[in-house]
């Protein structure tokens, strides 16, 4: 069987062998492999778990031995084997092996980065998908990952308002581990009285110093000794120029359909972009303040910033963002 990691809690572990989880999204990879080795736990399968990682240390002979022995203290166990990559010819091979010695006191856990097209012709592959459950991973976008926040409020018991969603979604869109964690940190901090929405983002601000988004948001207010104030500690903090680079160009594209439309229509397409109502003035006068043909070149000098990137000039892309900045939020 083969189904995609949210419908997971629907089916029972126990009625599987073998396992392959598939995807680039940590939170909810490690969520996935957690809830496999609790059910099989809950259900005595997994008395002893051995886990085994392919890295330079890595001997195939070992998880092969792990594979074939009997425990002398549990009778059930789960062996995991992680990989780092896509499986080339020897490690499909491997696998092949492995999953040969499936028996009914063991179950195999396989976790790799990605699925490919090729991987799902391959003999080791179609083996798990007979016998086993194959998990696939995707990161939640758009309307599933504002779901998938609405449910975390809800199983924390928290109120899950759209404006609240809506300033989650702004900080950490991108990053599940990091939204995750407000999340926990909102509960910890005020359980599930909460105080106003200004005041959440105030805590949010002052746990995460700056984040990338604010640098954002400090460049489209034209606030020019914030946003360089921002930009220094981010960079002597070791912040990647990927995320701000990201944001700059998601918020331009917004600009550029506020734009294109009359005033009136506004509301329908900051609900369509998740806006919370607070940053909503801020892009309405961003949208009046520059120019069509302003916001055309700030997108353009956003893709030299993505090519200064792909091509490892980090500098160059920290100073090409700084330019940007005495572009847009230059002083009066």
């Amino acid at each position: 069987m083969r189904i995609y990691a949210d419908r997971l809690a629907q089916q029972q572990p126990a009625n599987f062998s073998c396992f392959l989880i598939a995807g680039d999204e940590p939170l909810i990879k490690l969520e996935s492999i957690d809830y496999i080795r609790q059910q099989l736990k809950q259900q005595g399968l997994a008395e002893e778990r051995l886990s085994f990682s392919y890295d330079g240390d890595f001997q195939w002979p070992t998880i092969f031995d792990a594979m074939g022995e009997l425990s002398l203290f549990s009778q059930y166990r789960l062996i995991e084997l992680q990989l780092d990559r896509s499986p080339d010819k020897a490690i499909q091979n491997q696998l092949q092996e492995l999953l040969s010695l499936l028996n009914p006191e063991t179950r195999l856990l396989i976790s790799l980065p990605k699925l490919t097209k090729a991987n799902e012709k391959q003999s080791w592959y179609q083996q798990i998908e007979q016998q086993g459950l194959v998990v696939t991973i995707y990161p939640p976008e758009g309307a599933q990952l504002q779901a998938w926040i609405r449910q975390r409020l809800q199983q924390q018991g928290l109120s899950n308002n759209q404006e609240l969603v809506a300033l989650l979604l702004h900080y950490y869109e991108g990053n599940l581990l990091a939204l995750n964690q407000a999340i926990n940190s909102i509960v910890l901090r005020w359980g599930n009285k909460l105080p106003s929405l200004k005041e959440i983002e105030s805590g949010l601000s002052h746990a995460n110093h700056f984040s990338s988004f604010q640098l954002v948001d400090a460049i489209l207010a034209a606030d020019f000794a914030r946003s360089l104030l921002i930009i220094k500690q981010l960079r002597l903090e070791g912040e990647e120029p990927t995320l701000i680079n990201w944001g700059l160009d998601k918020e331009f594209k917004l600009l550029q359909a506020l734009q294109a439309q009359p005033s009136n229509h506004h509301a329908s397409l900051f609900k369509q972009y998740a806006v919370w109502s607070k940053r909503q003035g801020l892009l309405s006068g961003a949208a009046k303040r520059y120019s069509a043909q302003q916001i055309n070149q700030a997108r353009l000098q956003v893709a030299e910033i993505d090519k200064a990137i792909k091509q490892f000039a980090g500098n160059h892309a920290w100073h090409q963002l700084e330019r940007l900045i005495f572009i847009l939020a230059k002083p009066q």
